[in-house]
């Protein structure tokens, strides 16, 4: 399977990357034929609206709540018909208040001789996130308690954020501070704080059935390319895929918020979804060039993790699988007490120590994330959902092994019963014969078997026509 995925390399664009893609949406087996006709998959047409998308947000400056926010969902609201719900500046979520919104104006520092040292304007992480409104002049030693950098990327702004304290603050990079010397210092920093609402942008799908799948990322820092946009770029193209399907089985709904306050609110605000919800994938951290990963549910073993070691196995061929960890942000608060609900989160590096060195700092621009890592996670979590709509209980109808061709359903086509080898379809219908118990489903009898649950499509379709199959969880 996997080397049918991988069989018609695209075209390389330019404007797009510098490597051409290995990855195409026809899936064919050794012959050219196709494997898998009925499967939609991702394609040059969707490799290019991720970076589309990952292009136009980049610039726009985001903190948990305020215009850059908004303006973001507006720019989202172009390619899919997400919703946007608001909550108030001080509702209590759970434990947590909603803050304000927050805006900056400018914010510089001016040394003894008049130079401009740190501006917003030279970089939006010039200034913490939140940093409380300040104007005056203060001594070196007094100032440098207000700086923060990073000794360890000496040439970039580190990304700071006050958002639940009041405290004023800069960045700047540790080689400029390390010039600075002794004398007073003028500071402007003109941010405004003030009563607004906490958006999130939404989007449901309805399916054959009430049950929910959650699909979520944050959206919340300036600029950001990996830890930040990654996540949504992909969670998007998602939806724009799953709008396509014929039908579904579950429905499914998209989650785009602040990190942590908009999952908190979340919980609070929809315990009725949150009720019919029974898992989620949490997507950030995901353009890198590290391997496309999943950090599992704190249940563990569940149709989640499971469907995406599946995906991983079939799209990368190689699983790159966390336990359950702090590192998850927001899918750690789903996992939690009180909610419950099994939740994985998808990243390359992640957030995690030694991760990625670059990790909320001026150096995650666009030059650290690309369109063919977009594009293979994007793929991986498409084909982890689509495993998720497969994965059904079924119970055989028949004592030993059925005559199939007495019920019309024997897969000549596919090279049975013609004395060659059967396709990897034909195999199938062998395949799900001893093993449809009622007891394991679909996917368990796939990996058993060694096969992709995608092979399994023909002939559950044609054994449940005849009646030798009964669908055990509807």
């Amino acid at each position: 399977f996997r080397d049918a995925l991988l069989m018609h390399s695209l075209e390389k664009v330019d404007a797009i990357a510098s490597t051409p893609v290995k990855l195409s949406a026809e899936l064919a087996d050794e012959r050219g034929a196709s494997l898998f006709p009925d499967l939609i998959l991702p394609g040059e047409a969707e490799r290019e609206s991720l970076w589309n998308l990952m292009e136009t947000l980049f610039p726009v400056y985001r903190s948990l709540l305020g215009p850059g926010f908004k303006q973001s969902l507006d720019i989202i609201k172009d390619r899919i018909p997400i919703s946007v719900a608001e909550f108030a500046t001080g509702e209590q979520v759970l434990d947590w208040t909603i803050p304000q919104e927050f805006k900056v104006n400018e914010a510089w520092v001016e040394d003894p001789d008049g130079n401009r040292i740190i501006d917003f304007a030279e970089h939006p992480y010039a200034v913490w996130i939140y940093s409380r409104p300040f104007e005056g002049e203060v001594d070196r030693d007094e100032l440098l308690q207000h700086v923060t950098t990073d000794p360890n990327l000496p040439d970039v702004f580190p990304m700071r954020q006050s958002y639940y304290r009041d405290a004023w603050g800069f960045s700047c990079p540790h080689n400029r501070l390390q010039r600075m010397k002794p004398g007073r210092y003028k500071v402007k920093i003109d941010t405004e704080l003030y009563d607004g609402v906490l958006r999130i942008g939404e989007m449901y799908l309805p399916g054959e059935v009430e049950e929910e799948i959650l699909i979520s990322s944050y959206l919340c820092h300036p600029l950001g390319a990996n830890d930040n946009l990654s996540g949504v770029v992909v969670a998007v193209e998602l939806f724009r895929l799953l709008q396509k399907l014929p039908k579904r089985h579950y429905s499914y709904r998209l989650a785009l918020w602040p990190e942590t306050i908009g999952a908190m609110t979340y919980i609070a605000k929809y315990p009725d979804r949150i009720a019919k919800t029974v898992g989620g994938y949490q997507f950030g951290i995901c353009g890198d060039d590290k391997p496309v990963g999943i950090d599992r549910t704190k249940a563990d073993g569940t149709i989640i993790d499971r469907a995406f070691h599946h995906a991983m196995k079939l799209v990368t061929g190689e699983i790159v699988s966390r336990p359950f960890n702090i590192y998850g942000t927001d899918a750690c608060h789903f996992n939690s007490i009180g909610v419950d609900v099994p939740t994985a989160n998808i990243s390359r590096a992640g957030s995690r120590p030694g991760g990625y060195a670059e990790y909320h700092s001026s150096a995650d621009d666009l030059s650290l994330v690309s369109a063919d890592n977009l594009f293979e996670t994007l793929l991986t979590g498409w084909v982890a959902l689509m495993t998720i709509e497969r994965t059904h209980v079924y119970r055989g109808t028949y004592t030993a092994s059925p005559f199939m061709s007495r019920h019309g359903v024997y897969p000549y086509q596919h090279g049975a019963g013609v004395g060659g080898r059967a396709s990897i379809i034909g195999d199938a219908y062998y395949a799900i014969i001893p093993h449809a118990d009622g007891k394991q489903d679909l996917l368990e009898i796939a990996e058993r078997c060694e096969m992709p649950i995608f092979a399994f499509n023909e002939c559950v379709e044609q054994f449940l026509k005849a009646g030798l199959l009964t669908a055990c969880d509807g």
